[in-house]
């Protein structure tokens, strides 16, 4: 038997590491943004043929926490799910590899 995992999103996000010091304020066509004092405030209108939403929405912040942008969308988001870099990633799918099956794996997930 072999095992299997998900494989993971690979999609590369700009980001930053919070700090008491960080400030911004950013603006797409969807989403108007502003982080101070560990604040991010989001404001967001929705428009559509049927209906108007308008949304705000501020996440208080702690120092260390990163923060991702999504430029053409939502701008930038605190993840759900934890992050990492793509050093880590690799380092972790290789430790697994390891502890499971004892085999080598390259950086795609394919058997050696």
């Amino acid at each position: 038997m072999k095992y299997y995992v998900l494989r993971p999103d690979l999609t590369p996000y700009e980001g930053m590491v919070v700090s008491k010091e960080s400030k911004f304020d950013y603006k797409n066509e969807k989403v108007e943004q502003k982080l101070e004092n560990l604040k991010l405030t989001t404001k967001q209108e929705i428009v559509t043929d049927k209906y108007t939403t308008k949304s705000e929405l501020t996440i208080n912040l702690e120092e260390g926490e990163i923060l991702l942008l999504e430029g053409e969308n939502r701008g930038w988001f605190l993840p759900a799910q934890p992050i990492g870099t793509i050093e880590t990633a690799i380092n972790d799918y290789k430790g697994l590899a390891e502890a499971l099956d004892g085999e080598d794996y390259d950086i795609r997930g394919n058997e050696n």
